[in-house]
């Protein structure tokens, strides 16, 4: 087995898009039809996540996403910054 996933990256969100999706009864629940794919829904690119996924652990250490929720995180824990805020504003619009 090569190392990762013998596919492209494009092919494995799909198919983690359509299994989500699917409607089983030994399954709580299932990603409604009608919303659109989840990179969509958070405003992110492929390219972008792709890169975020390959860097992650080197990024980020305990918050990910948009910078003004990750810096209201920081408040709320009683900490004055978050490990990857500035790759935060890259990928993640405002």
């Amino acid at each position: 087995m090569p190392e990762g996933l013998p596919f492209y990256l494009a092919d494995y969100l799909d198919l983690v898009n359509w299994t989500g999706r699917a409607v089983r009864d030994d399954k709580r629940g299932a990603i409604a039809e009608d919303l659109p794919p989840i990179l969509e829904r958070i405003g992110i690119t492929r390219a972008a996540w792709q890169q975020l996924a390959k860097d992650f652990e080197n990024h980020f250490c305990s918050w990910i996403g948009q910078a003004e929720h990750v810096e209201r995180a920081c408040e709320r824990g009683g900490r004055r910054w978050a490990r990857g805020i500035r790759a935060c504003r890259r990928p993640f619009p405002s």
